[in-house]
């Protein structure tokens, strides 16, 4: 075969990769997302993974779990719904005194305007618990991109002018991350309660982004008799690599049920990093050095702007004087890190009838990256099980990156064949106002417990 062919087959299927990624927890089956994230408390067998691993020791109706096929997918992003499109789109945004202009970006949020995408591909076969052991194996693919808040007001008004409103802020976040996590999860049952333990080994495919802590910029303008210009300055650092390979670790505790309440608490993805530049199987068939930018380099632009003002153009002062940027690849085999940020989570269950079970979670993350957050989020679902060949769920959240989530679905469970499926909408509690979805949908067998 043409080797020019193989090579544009590689840069491809990377394009493609990231065209699905134009960004919660990153492992979800519909059972969760329909229940709003409201699973630490009610999870079982291999679903128990990367929730609370505690969950695995508690009989349950079915001893095993095999997943045979899953696919889970969300895109949000902070500010745009149907409603606000249609409340701007077509508008003349200069009129009365550019009023509606004004509005519009007094809306964007202070992160500026963010796209979030989140895919997570369960590979076929290889998920399967049986007792209190599980061994899952996953794809997932994350993606945060966006424009900051300083340039979306540079682009609609020019530079700002007024007194204490004169800084534009031009920090960039963009990543891309594509990975592997294969995880084995245990739990030891006790007296009364139960704790539970998953080590993860992290593969990562492919990581595209700023570093996020050498990579800022910023323009302010000046209007006064003395100073009358404009300066800035900014920095990027754009880091690249197709091989990876780290460790992460889940700890949970959970109660045995007490009056139909069940309690529980967990921490995710303790101590995760990945250290990319590592050789691994997949870099080395894709040939990373041949088929990423800059020859899988690094790059590096900087620029500068030095009092831009009138009478500097008038004087014919060479335009690179005024605003120098340069830009240069850089050669650096030493590798870097990602952390895989940690989620703490607490749970609560409760059978509120012989059909219908309650549950709750409360959630946060320890940074702003990726799927986590640095807030709480509010999670709470219901389960109705009066047929168990249809159960229906449904659950609505308040808080962390989506801020609001409004979710449903249901499955048919036939024997040991069981389909689930669960949609929900994110950043808004209606579909005119939602800023985004979640879709997910899973098919897999189960074995009856052994009395």
């Amino acid at each position: 075969m043409n080797y020019k062919l193989i090579k544009l087959f590689r840069l491809s299927l990377i394009i493609l990769v990231m065209l699905v990624q134009v960004f919660p927890q990153t492992r979800r089956d519909p059972r969760c997302v329909a229940m709003a994230g409201a699973y630490g408390a009610v999870s079982r067998g291999l679903f128990a993974v990367d929730y609370n691993p505690a969950n695995l020791a508690f009989s349950n109706e079915y001893n095993s779990y095999r997943l045979w096929g899953g696919f889970n997918f969300s895109f949000s992003n902070n500010f745009i719904s149907i409603k606000r499109y249609k409340e701007y789109n077509g508008q003349d945004f200069e009129a009365k005194g550019g009023k509606l202009k004004r509005k519009f970006i007094s809306e964007i949020p202070e992160r500026g305007w963010r796209i979030f995408t989140d895919t997570h591909f369960a590979i076929p076969y290889l998920n399967y618990s049986s007792g209190n052991k599980a061994f899952t194996s996953d794809i997932i693919m994350i993606g945060d991109i966006g424009l900051p808040k300083g340039l979306v007001r540079f682009i609609f008004e020019g530079n700002p002018y007024k007194k204490g409103d004169n800084y534009l802020d031009m920090d960039f976040n963009e990543e891309f991350l594509m990975m592997g996590q294969y995880a084995y999860s245990f739990a030891i049952p006790f007296k009364n309660f139960s704790l539970g333990f998953t080590l993860k080994y992290l593969q990562g495919f492919g990581y595209f982004g700023l570093n996020p802590d050498s990579s800022n910029g910023y323009i302010q303008t000046f209007f006064k008799t003395d100073k009358n210009y404009i300066i800035g300055e900014g920095k990027y650092l754009f880091q690249q690599s197709l091989g990876g390979r780290g460790f992460g670790l889940d700890i949970g505790i959970a109660s045995n049920e007490i009056d139909g309440y069940r309690f529980g608490a967990s921490l995710t993805n303790l101590f995760g990093k990945i250290y990319w530049q590592k050789k691994t199987l997949v870099s080395r068939l894709m040939g990373g050095n041949e088929i990423l930018p800059w020859n899988g380099d690094f790059y590096l632009y900087e620029f500068k702007i030095n009092e831009a003002r009138f009478d500097k153009f008038f004087k014919n002062i060479p335009y690179d004087e005024i605003f120098p940027g340069e830009g240069k690849t850089i050669h650096d085999t030493t590798g870097f890190i990602v952390r895989y940020p940690s989620l703490v989570r607490f749970s609560l269950s409760k059978w509120i009838s012989e059909d219908a079970l309650f549950a709750t979670d409360f959630v946060a993350g320890f940074e702003d990256r990726l799927y986590s957050f640095g807030a709480w989020k509010w999670c709470m679902g219901i389960e109705i099980v009066r047929s168990k060949e249809f159960p229906i769920r449904f659950g609505v959240a308040f808080g962390g990156k989506d801020n609001r989530e409004l979710t449903f679905g249901s499955g048919y469970h036939k024997g040991f064949i069981h389909f689930d499926w669960a949609f929900g909408v994110s950043n808004g509690l209606w579909f005119s106002t939602a800023k985004g979805f979640n879709f997910s949908i899973a098919a897999y067998t189960t074995g009856k417990r052994k009395d």
